[in-house]
């Protein structure tokens, strides 16, 4: 039987969540699962990959209040900055996803007859983020 992960609130130091830790199958999966889950993602054209995530923010926008007083639950955070915590966060992923079919275009490249020179900028695959507080259960686990 695998562990529990509570979450302890800072602001009441009480537990606030807890949940199964993942077991050492489930983990050896994860990185098979982001590899298929990108294969289907790739696949997909920019207008579609805009539009998931221009709802995403939508839902994220919708649930300002809620997500704040997590905020404030888990981190600490003083739950009269959470909400515009939460707006900022929108706002940076509208203002990305407006500029996001001109960056991601294909750059021109200087000019030379015989030859079409260009960079095409393609998607790098799965990568895995490490934030300081998962690196005690990363060890844990033997660093996988």
């Amino acid at each position: 039987m695998s562990d529990t992960i509570t979450t302890i609130s800072p602001t009441t130091n009480k537990p606030i969540l807890t949940r199964k830790e993942p077991s050492d199958a489930e983990l050896t999966a994860l990185p098979k699962t982001a590899v298929e889950a990108y294969k289907t993602f790739s696949r997909t054209i920019l207008k579609e990959r805009q539009d998931i995530i221009g709802r995403a923010l939508d839902i994220l926008e919708s649930k300002q209040d809620e997500l704040a007083k997590e905020l404030m639950e888990q981190m600490g955070r003083p739950i009269a900055y959470g909400a515009k915590e939460i707006t900022t966060a929108v706002a940076r992923g509208r203002y990305l996803l407006k500029i996001s079919s001109k960056a991601l275009e294909d750059t021109e490249g200087e000019a030379e007859k015989g030859f079409k020179r260009y960079i095409k900028k393609v998607s790098i695959g799965p990568v895995l983020v490490l934030f300081a507080w998962n690196v005690r259960n990363l060890l844990k686990h033997g660093g996988r």
